[in-house]
């Protein structure tokens, strides 16, 4: 297996396979990069997933069926303090991830699934709605400050709320882009509509979660939980630390706000979430901590769905 570190950036993939060091400019296709692994025998690539800067080296993986090592990008700097070097550079970082390949890559290493979304990918139309939605929040807070002035225009409130009506639909337009995508494929479009059989969510939340599920096939519950920073931590230390368990926080934040914002629903009409938030509450817990448990309780419920391929129902919850 020819061992392949390679440290992603904006523009460049610094790369070290033990011998040689080489830089290849990070451009859409990645041909040059291509022709260099064609002439390799038995490829492994291990790397850090940098969000949109490492979706090109992903989706090169995807096609050509390479096998990669995804390294979280809070081990490297582990690696590098136990190292020989401090220093931090592109080149020392494909190096080190090059000898890790080499020394437990290979029982690491997978090949990613083959995706027919990868290429245009759900994440991405949910990015732009994000964008578009705080831009017609922002723009609706403005208006109502501006209404509430006697000396604003007519004119210029007119204009600002054909600004807000042409935001929201453009919202509309990004969320029916990801729903076309995710009905490329049967499987997947049947997922979604499993999802929005549970109380509490809606379409927005049942395509977030969508992705997330999608990119973590593999994932059980509880790592699924962690993915989306639900995972409890605890903080204590001999006899006089004893700090407030709290959520790690650590996963997708998206995740997090949109189930928790889902709250509010699930509280009043989905059965089991209804029951634990009433539960906390009547404990004395605060707001906060009840609608946390209960989102909690929410994406393990939809979990649990997506897996069984079957609608929701006051078994699913039970079990979940």
């Amino acid at each position: 297996m020819h061992c392949i570190g390679v440290d992603v950036s904006k523009q460049e993939l610094v790369t070290y396979d033990g011998k040689k060091e080489r830089i290849f400019p990070n451009a859409r296709g990645l041909d040059e990069f291509t022709r260099f692994i064609k002439g390799s025998t038995d490829p492994m690539i291990v790397f850090e997933p940098t969000s949109t800067y490492s979706r090109r080296l992903e989706a090169l993986c995807r096609r050509r069926q390479i096998a990669c090592c995804q390294l979280n990008p809070r081990v490297v700097p582990h690696l590098r303090l136990v190292g020989k070097g401090r220093s931090k550079t592109d080149s020392s970082d494909a190096e080190l991830l090059y000898r890790y390949g080499i020394e437990r890559g290979q029982g690491e290493a997978t090949q990613l699934e083959n995706d027919a979304l990868a290429d245009e990918s759900i994440q991405a139309r949910l990015s732009c709605y994000r964008v578009v939605q705080k831009s017609r929040v922002a723009y609706q807070n403005v208006l109502e400050a501006l209404s509430q002035d006697p000396a604003t225009s007519s004119v210029l409130l007119d204009e600002v709320s054909e600004e807000i009506r042409e935001l929201k639909r453009k919202e509309k337009q990004q969320i029916d882009a990801a729903q076309k995508l995710i009905e490329v494929e049967p499987v997947t479009k049947h997922r979604l509509e499993l999802l929005l059989t549970i109380p509490g969510i809606g379409p927005i939340t049942a395509i977030t979660l969508l992705a997330l599920f999608r990119k973590y096939g593999n994932a059980n519950r509880s790592q699924i939980v962690a993915l989306a920073g639900f995972d409890p931590i605890q903080i204590q230390s001999g006899t006089s630390v004893h700090g407030k368990s709290r959520i790690s926080k650590r996963g997708n934040r998206e995740v997090r706000r949109r189930l928790y914002e889902a709250t509010l629903s699930a509280a009043r009409y989905n059965p089991a979430v209804r029951s634990l938030y009433r539960r906390l509450k009547e404990a004395g817990k605060p707001e906060k901590v009840a609608r946390t448990a209960a989102a909690r309780k929410l994406l393990v419920i939809a979990h649990a769905i997506y897996k069984s391929g079957e609608a929701f129902s006051d078994q699913n919850q039970k079990e979940a």
